[in-house]
């Protein structure tokens, strides 16, 4: 199942390189337009520019162009929501600017009703967010690396983060999203017929402390295409959820400490049937990763996930480049959760069943000797609970929850290597070969070796 190389494959330092689209397509017509002012130069940097957004957003709600202009800062220290948006640009040409003062932030926080907060929520359909390709412009900062070093020890995430941005449309498109040190969750994407293209998220700290939570995109949606996208993080790159159908994340680079391409978690809700099909990852580089290829769902979860594939991955410096677990439980606060239900103490009565899920053409090097990431708060860590004695060989883990919940698993063509040259191993449990003859071994419970 597993190919040899002779030669360990070192993990390597990537350039960020943006691929620069041109629509050939006419765009519609808009019978209004706004250009935002800024008072970011006349105050030194002080003034806040939020009520001028809000206006904006006001005014131009219906057929507009919505303009934070070219080279242009603006300070944005309040959540700005538009939930009545239609056939909207939205250009985010200047530099936007949240507040660097924790305290003021989880004030905003803690007034919500359920914790939840999304600094900037844009809804309505047919919305394009559009960036600009200028590297010094078009970027959210949000200041994230206060927030990062101010965790607790031990501790999984300040507390009262907000997500940055609900981007929720159907026929829409995001261009050029550019976030550097996110708080937390970056893009939650909501909707249905939506192209997002030249993503590049920054959740690089410079400090050692771990930037938790911070997701690029979470996923539930119809028809969704994510292509081009650079994205260095401490969680999920992207996270496809329950409800999501035909979602296509393709070419690219992802690493720093990412927990890569996941589908879930699904299941948290013991009373909702989780449902996602036909999702396809593609031609992605990860680098430095914990996970590359991720699938979670949780104890007492239901539903079934179907039709997944991940395919032509670069891993390098991987820790668990293919993971599969039906008996997720997430080590966070409940802040962390997408959904209902409790966290701990969960009946392991069903389970979120997987079906026709292929792995074909992996290639790299699994991380031997500095395994996981920064997000390791207990002992064992949470990545390796219920799993046999980890030698870090292993390049997949397919965890199943009982023997007919994983059903038409194919491996092909992987040749993932340990740093230390030992032989590849997997680890397989409940993958009965009755149900899954593509994945080339008898896979009962128990560690495989090449």
């Amino acid at each position: 199942m597993f190919s040899s190389i002779s030669n360990l494959l070192l993990p390597c330092v990537l350039s960020s390189l943006f691929v620069i689209l041109v629509s050939s397509t006419s765009p519609p017509s808009y019978s209004k337009s706004c250009v935002i002012p800024s008072k970011y130069s006349s105050s030194n940097g002080t003034a806040d520019d939020s009520s001028a957004i809000a206006t904006a957003f006001a005014e131009c709600s219906t057929d507009a162009v919505i303009t934070f202009s070219e080279g242009v800062n603006y300070n944005v220290y309040q959540p700005i929501s538009a939930k009545n948006l239609s056939n909207v640009v939205i250009e985010i040409y200047g530099n936007l600017h949240l507040p660097q003062n924790i305290s003021v932030v989880q004030t905003y926080v803690n007034a919500t009703s359920t914790g939840t907060l999304y600094w900037l929520t844009f809804w309505g359909p047919s919305i394009n967010f559009v960036g600009t390709a200028n590297i010094s412009n078009g970027w959210i900062n949000s200041y994230g690396q206060g927030w990062w070093d101010a965790n607790a020890v031990n501790g999984t995430g300040t507390a009262a983060r907000p997500h940055l941005l609900s981007f929720n449309t159907t026929n829409g498109s995001m261009q050029h999203y550019k976030s550097r040190k996110p708080i937390a969750w970056n893009v939650q994407l909501i909707g249905e017929n939506i192209t997002v293209t030249d993503t590049f998220i920054d959740a690089y700290s410079v400090s050692g402390s771990f930037p938790f939570n911070t997701d690029g995109f979470d996923v539930t949606g119809t028809n969704i295409n994510i292509f081009n996208s650079i994205i260095y993080n401490g969680d999920d790159a992207i996270a496809v959820q329950s409800g999501s159908h035909g979602v296509l994340f393709q070419g690219g680079t992802i690493g720093y400490q990412t927990h890569g391409m996941s589908i879930g978690s699904l299941g948290q809700n013991q009373a909702s049937f989780a449902n996602v099909t036909d999702i396809h990852f593609d031609d992605i580089t990860v680098v430095n990763g914990v996970y590359a290829s991720r699938f979670k769902s949780w104890e007492g979860g239901q539903g079934l996930a179907k039709n997944v594939t991940w395919s032509n991955i670069r891993a390098y410096n991987v820790t668990f480049p293919i993971f599969v677990t039906q008996t997720y439980l997430n080590q966070g606060s409940n802040q962390t959760q997408l959904e209902n239900g409790a966290t701990s103490g969960r009946p392991n009565n069903a389970t979120v069943n997987m079906e026709d899920f292929t792995w074909a053409n992996f290639t790299g090097t699994i991380n031997t000797f500095m395994p996981g990431d920064g997000s390791c708060v207990s002992d064992p860590c949470w990545y390796n609970v219920g799993l046999p004695n980890l030698q870090h060989t292993e390049a997949i883990i397919i965890e199943c929850n009982t023997n007919v919940s994983c059903k038409s698993f194919v491996l092909e063509n992987i040749e993932l290597i340990p740093q230390s040259l030992d032989a590849p191993t997997m680890v397989c449990i409940n993958a009965t070969s009755s149900l899954n003859p593509g994945l080339g071994v008898d896979c009962v419970n128990g560690t495989y070796t090449s």
